[in-house]
C-alpha cells in the first residue's frame, strides 16, 4: 500500500466533520485507501466515487456507512470500525510518514461559519485487516499516531516483516492484539507489558529472536496468550505465573528450554496449557495437579524425564493429556479417567511401565488412546472393549500379555486398532468380523498361534488387515463373503497352508497382498493379476508350483512382484521382469533368467550361445563402468563449477574395491555403506523400483542414511542378441537416471529437496547416498503402508480416510497443509531460483518424502531435466506416471515447468480428498482431475463438496473452508491450458491464503491425535 493512505487515513477521518457538506472527507479517505490497494476479488467494489458524490442528498446522506467493511456511528456518520480481513487484499505499509506530511484540519472561514466547527470525531476503535497480503514492516508512525482509544487491532495472516515496533506500547486501551501468521522477526518488545487492559494476545507463527519478555507478567487482565510456532528460545519466565485471569497459554513449537516453572500452578483460571514441541527438561511439576480448571495439558515432544505425577490423574476437568515423545518413566497415574471426562490420552514413545489404568473410559468419553512404544505390561483392560466412544487405539510396541479382549468389534466408532509387537496370545475375537467402523487392524508380531476367523473378510469397512508373524495356522479363508474395501492384507511369516483362494478377485480395491513365508501350495491364481489397483504382491518362500500367470504381463499397476523361493515352472513374463524377484525357482525359463524355454541345440549353437553370452557379460561390465563414468562426469561438472568443494575419498577402483564421492563431510566410508547394505540385520528395504532398491542403513557411528542400490541387469548364461539389446536399453535407462539424479541433486540445496550426501561405486554396483526420511513417503502416509519410525507424529494421524474407497489412513489437515506448502516451496525453488531451471517430470506422492518433523522433501530426480530458456523441451517419449502427466505433454512430447505444476495440482487433490489419482470409481480413462471437476460442476448442494473432501478430517466448517481454498488452487494447477496455470510462486501465495490459523475444532483447544 502506498504512502498516500495508511499513515494519514485515520487523520482524514479525524477531521471529516470539519469539512463542508460538499466534501465528505470520510468517503474520500476510504476511496484513497481503495486506490492504494490491490483487490483481486473486488471486495471493495461498492466503494465508488459515484456513491460518495451523492452524500448529503437523497435517501442516504452518508453512503460510505453502507460500504463493505465500514462501520459508522449511527448519529454522526463518523467511521468507527474498518474490517478488511480475509479479502485477499495486498499492498505495503510505509515504515514511517516522513515523506508525507501529516494532514491538518481545514481552517474554518469565519464569514462562512457562523459557529465554531465541531470537535473532530474519535478515530475508529477497531482496525481489522487480517488474512490479506500486506507486505513490508509494521509502520512505527502508524502505531505511534493511532489514538490511545484503539481497543482492537488485528493485522494477522499477512506478510508483514521486520520487528514489532516498541511504539505498540502506546496503545494504552488496547484489549485485543493479533499479529500472528506474518513474517515478523526480531525480539518481542518489552513494551507489550504496558498494554495493561489486554485480554487477548496472539503473536505466533512468526520467527522471532530471543525469548519471552518477563514484562508479559504485568498483563493481569490477559485471558488468552498464544505465541506458538514463533522460534522463541530461552527459559519459560516464571512471571507468567502472575496472570490470575489467564485461561489459555499456548507456547508450542518453539525452542524454549529449561524446567517448567512450578509457579505456573498459580494460574488457577487456566484451562489450556500447551508447551509441546519445545526443549523443556526436568520433571513435570507435581504442583500442576492443582490447576482444577485444566481441560488440556500438552507437554509432548520435549525432553521431560522422571515419573508422571500421580495427582494429575485426579484433575477434575481434564479432557486431553498429551505427553508423547519424552523420556518419562514409571507408571501412568492409575486414576486417570476417574473424572469421567477424559477424551484423549497420548503418552506414546516414552519409557513408561506398569499396567494401563483401568478407568480410562469411566465416563465413556475416551476417543483416542495412544500408548505405543513404551514398556507397559499386564493385560489390556477389559473396560476398553466396552468403551463405545473409542475411535482410535494404538497400543503397539509394548509388553502386553494375555488375550485380545472380546468386545472391540462391537464398538460403533472404532476405526483404528493397532495391537502389534506385544506378547498377546489366543485367537482373534470373532466379533471383529462384524466391526461396524473398523478400517485398520494390526495384530502383527504377537504369538497368537491360532487360525484366522473364517469370516474375517466380512468386516464391512475394514481396509487394512495385518497379522504377520503371529504363528497363524490353518488356511487363508475364502474371500467370497467380503473384502470389497480391503486395501492391504499382510499375512507374512505365519504357518498358513493350503492354496491361495482364487476369489481374491473380489478384493477389487486391493493394493498390497503379502503372503510370503508361509506353507502355501498350489498355483498362483491368475485372478491376482486381474485386480485393478494391485501394486505389490509378495508370495515368496512358500511351496507354490506351476507357472507364473501370463496375465501379469497386462497388469499395468504392478510395481513389485516377489515369487522367489517357490517351485514355479515355465516362462517369466517379459514385460514385468524388471519389477519381479524370482530367485530360487529352478523351473523358470525365459530371457529374464537366461534359460531358453524348450527345444535343444547342437554343438555349434551351444558354442555360439557361449560366445554371445561372453560378449554380453563383457557388455554388462562395460555398461557398469559407463554408469560410474557418467556419474563421475556429472559430479565432475559440478565439482569444477563449485571450485572443487566436494570431497573425494578412496583410491583407484578395481574388482571389489570401492570409491566414494561425498558432497559434504561424512563420518563413514564406502566400505561401511556396502557392509551395512549387505547386513540385513542393520539394513531394511524401504522402497524398490525398476532401477534399484532403497535401504535404510545404519552406519557404525549410529547415523542412519538411505542408500539406493542401482539395479544393473547383468547377463548370465545363454542369451540371444535380441536380449542383449534389451538389457543394454535397460542399463542405458539406469545410466541416464543415475546421471540425472546426481547432476540435479549435486547442484541444488533446499530444505524441501532431498539431500544427496554422495555416491560410492565399484565395478559392479553404484550406491547413491541420501539423508534418511523416517516418515516415509506421502503416498504411504495418505494411502497406506506407511512405515513411520516410532510414529513420533502420532498426534497427526486420524482414522480411516473418508470420501470413498482407495485410501486407508489420513493425517490431520494442518499436517497435510504443511506438506503441501513444503512441496510447493521445493518446486518453486527448482522453477524460479535455479539457473537453469529444473523440471522434475515425475512429481507424485511416492516421490515426496517426509522427515522426522513431517517436512516434505521432493525426491527421485531420475527424469529431471535442466531447461535453459523459455522454450519447452522436446522429449523422445512419455516418462513419468500417467495420471500425473499434463495433457500437453502426452500430446506434444514437449515439457516445461507448467507440466510440473499440473502434477502438483494432482498431488494437491490427493491431499485434499485422501483418494488416489486413479480409482475404479472415476470411470474408464478418468483420473481424479476429471472426477473432482465433474463432482463440483454437477453438484447442487454441499453433498458434492463432502464427497470430494476427505470426510474424516473435514470435521468442522473452518477446516472445510481451508480445504476448499486449497482445492481451488489444485483446480487452477490442473487447467487443461498450460497458459492458465499459475506459477509455483503464485501457488505459494495462494496457499498462504488458506493457512490454518484457527485452533483445532471443538469447544476447547486440543491437539488431534
Amino acid at each position: 500500500m502506498t504512502m498516500t493512505f495508511f499513515c494519514c487515513f485515520f487523520f482524514l477521518l479525524l477531521f471529516a466533520s470539519a469539512a463542508a457538506a460538499a466534501a465528505p472527507l470520510p468517503a474520500l479517505a476510504l476511496l484513497s485507501l481503495k486506490s492504494s490497494l490491490v483487490d483481486p476479488l473486488s471486495s471493495l467494489r461498492d466503494w465508488t466515487y459515484a456513491s460518495a458524490a451523492s452524500a448529503g442528498g437523497g435517501d442516504d446522506p452518508r453512503p460510505w456507512c453502507s460500504w463493505n467493511g465500514v462501520t459508522c456511528h449511527p448519529a454522526t456518520g463518523d467511521v468507527t470500525g474498518l474490517d478488511l480481513s480475509r479479502r485477499n487484499l495486498s499492498g505495503s505499509l510505509p515504515p514511517s510518514s516522513s515523506s508525507s506530511p501529516r494532514p491538518r484540519p481545514p481552517q474554518p472561514q469565519l464569514q462562512l461559519l457562523p459557529r465554531p466547527p465541531p470537535l473532530p470525531p474519535p478515530p475508529p476503535p477497531s482496525l481489522l485487516s487480517s488474512t490479506n497480503s500486506f507486505t513490508g514492516p509494521l509502520p512505527r508512525a502508524l502505531l505511534a499516531q493511532l489514538s490511545p482509544s484503539l481497543e482492537y487491532l488485528n493485522l494477522g495472516g499477512s506478510f508483514f516483516d521486520g520487528s514489532i515496533p516498541p511504539e505498540i506500547g502506546s496503545l494504552s486501551k488496547l484489549r485485543f492484539l493479533h499479529l500472528a501468521g506474518n513474517l515478523l522477526t526480531g525480539q518481542l518488545p518489552p513494551q507489550l507489558g504496558s498494554l495493561l487492559p489486554l485480554d487477548h494476545l496472539e503473536l505466533g507463527y512468526n520467527s522471532y529472536a530471543g525469548g519471552i519478555p518477563a514484562e508479559l507478567g504485568n498483563l493481569r487482565n490477559l485471558r488468552y496468550l498464544d505465541i506458538s510456532s514463533a522460534s522463541l528460545s530461552g527459559p519459560l519466565p516464571p512471571a507468567l505465573g502472575g496472570l490470575p485471569r489467564l485461561e489459555s497459554l499456548l507456547l508450542f513449537k518453539n525452542r524454549l528450554a529449561g524446567p517448567i516453572p512450578a509457579r505456573l500452578s498459580r494460574l488457577q483460571a487456566l484451562r489450556v496449557l500447551d508447551l509441546s514441541d519445545n526443549r523443556l527438561s526436568g520433571p513435570i511439576p507435581a504442583a500442576l495437579a492443582g490447576l482444577a480448571n485444566l481441560t488440556l495439558l500438552s507437554l509432548m515432544s520435549n525432553a521431560l524425564s522422571g515419573p508422571i505425577p500421580g495427582p494429575l490423574g485426579d484433575l477434575p476437568n481434564l479432557e486431553a493429556l498429551n505427553l508423547w515423545n519424552n523420556s518419562l518413566t514409571g507408571p501412568l497415574p492409575q486414576r486417570l479417567g476417574s473424572n469421567r471426562r477424559l477424551a484423549r490420552l497420548d503418552a506414546s514413545t516414552n519409557l513408561l511401565s506398569g499396567p494401563i489404568p483401568p478407568r480410562l473410559c469411566a465416563g465413556n468419553r475416551l476417543v483416542r488412546l495412544i500408548l505405543f512404544s513404551n514398556r507397559l505390561g499386564s493385560e489390556i483392560p477389559r473396560g476398553l472393549a466396552t468403551c463405545s466412544s473409542l475411535w482410535r487405539v494404538r497400543l503397539e510396541s509394548n509388553n502386553l500379555t494375555g488375550p485380545i479382549p472380546v468386545g472391540f468389534g462391537s464398538l460403533p466408532n472404532l476405526t483404528y486398532l493397532d495391537l502389534s509387537s506385544n506378547s498377546l496370545s489366543g485367537a482373534i475375537p470373532r466379533d471383529l468380523c462384524g466391526a461396524a467402523s473398523l478400517a485398520y487392524f494390526n495384530v502383527s508380531g504377537n504369538p497368537l498361534r491360532r487360525a484366522l476367523p473364517r469370516a474375517i473378510w466380512t468386516a464391512p469397512r475394514l481396509q487394512v488387515f495385518a497379522a504377520g508373524y503371529c504363528g497363524l495356522t490353518g488356511e487363508v479363508p475364502s474371500f467370497a463373503s467380503g473384502c470389497s474395501d480391503f486395501y492391504r492384507i499382510d499375512l507374512e511369516g505365519n504357518d498358513l497352508s493350503g492354496t491361495i483362494p482364487s476369489d481374491v478377485v473380489r478384493c477389487d480395491k486391493l493394493v498390497s497382498l503379502k503372503l510370503d513365508r508361509n506353507r502355501l501350495t498350489g498355483e498362483i491364481p491368475r485372478e491376482i493379476a486381474m485386480l485393478p489397483s494391485i501394486t505389490e504382491v509378495d508370495l515368496s518362500w512358500n511351496n507354490l508350483s506351476g507357472p507364473i500367470p501370463p496375465e501379469f504381463d497386462n497388469c499395468s499397476t504392478l510395481e513389485s512382484l516377489d515369487v522367489s523361493f517357490n517351485r514355479l515352472t515355465g516362462p517369466v513374463p517379459s514385460t514385468i521382469s524388471s519389477v519381479m524377484q524370482f530367485e530360487g525357482n529352478v523351473g523358470l525359463c525365459g530371457e529374464a533368467v537366461d534359460k531358453p524355454c524348450g527345444g535343444g541345440r547342437g554343438d555349434d549353437d551351444h558354442f555360439s550361445a557361449r560366445r554371445t553370452a561372453g560378449g554380453v557379460i563383457m557388455l554388462a561390465g562395460a555398461t557398469a563402468v559407463a554408469v560410474a563414468g557418467m556419474v563421475v562426469l556429472a559430479v565432475g561438472m559440478r565439482w569444477s563449477r563449485e571450485g572443487g568443494e566436494a570431497n573425494a575419498k578412496g583410491g583407484a577402483v578395481g574388482p571389489g574395491q570401492w570409491q566414494m564421492m561425498a558432497f559434504q563431510r561424512l563420518n563413514f566410508t564406502a566400505e561401511d555403506v556396502a557392509a551395512a547394505c549387505a547386513d540385513r540385520g542393520s539394513a531394511r528395504v524401504v522402497g524398490a523400483g525398476s532401477t534399484g532398491t532403497v535401504y535404510r542403513a545404519q552406519m557404525p557411528n549410529g547415523e542412519v542414511i538411505a542408500v539406493k542400490e542401482l539395479r544393473l541387469p547383468h547377463n548370465k548364461g545363454k542369451r540371444g542378441k535380441e536380449n542383449s539389446n534389451d538389457s543394454s536399453k535397460r542399463e542405458a535407462i539406469t545410466v541416464a537416471a543415475a546421471a540425472a539424479e546426481v547432476e540435479v541433486l549435486g547442484s541444488v540445496r533446499h530444505r524441501n529437496i532431498v539431500r544427496l550426501l554422495g555416491w560410492c561405486r565399484n565395478n559392479e554396483t553404484v550406491l547413491l547416498l541420501y539423508e534418511y526420511m523416517p516418515n516415509g513417503s506421502l503416498e504411504k502416509l495418505l494411502h497406506g503402508g506407511a512405515t513411520i519410525d516410532d510414529d513420533k507424529e502420532s498426534d497427526k494421524r486420524a482414522g480411516k480416510r473418508g470420501g470413498g474407497g482407495g485410501g486407508v489412513m489420513a493425517v490431520d489437515w494442518e499436517t497435510r497443509y504443511k506438506i503441501a506448502v513444503g512441496v510447493a516451496q521445493g518446486m518453486s525453488y527448482l522453477h524460479h531460483d535455479c539457473t537453469p531451471l529444473v523440471v522434475h517430470r515425475d512429481l507424485k506422492p511416492s516421490n515426496i518424502l517426509l522427515d522426522a518433523e513431517m517436512e516434505a522433501r521432493v525426491a527421485d530426480f531420475g527424469l529431471a531435466k535442466f531447461m535453459d530458456g523459455a522454450v519447452a523441451l522436446s522429449v523422445s517419449g512419455i516418462s513419468g506416471s500417467y495420471s500425473y502427466i499434463a495433457p500437453e505433454y502426452a500430446c506434444t512430447l514437449k515439457v516445461d515447468e507448467r507440466s510440473d505444476i499440473y502434477s502438483y495440482g494432482v498431488v494437491l487433490m490427493e491431499i485434499v480428498s485422501g483418494r488416489r489419482s486413479v480409482e475404479p470409481e472415476y470411470g474408464e480413462g478418468n483420473s481424479i482431475v476429471e472426477w473432482i471437476r465433474q463432482k463440483l460442476v454437477s453438484g447442487t448442494d454441499d453433498r458434492a463438496i463432502w464427497d470430494v473432501l476427505d470426510a474424516t478430517i473435514a470435521n468442522c466448517k473452518e477446516v472445510r473452508k481451508e480445504m476448499m481454498l486449497v482445492l481451488r488452487v489444485a483446480m487452477l494447477c490442473t487447467c487443461k491450458s498450460p497458459e492458465q496455470r499459475p506459477s509455483m510462486r503464485d501457488v505459494l501465495t495462494m496457499l498462504q491464503e488458506a493457512k490454518p490459523e484457527r485452533k483445532p475444532c471443538g469447544k476447547n483447544v486440543s491437539v488431534a491425535n
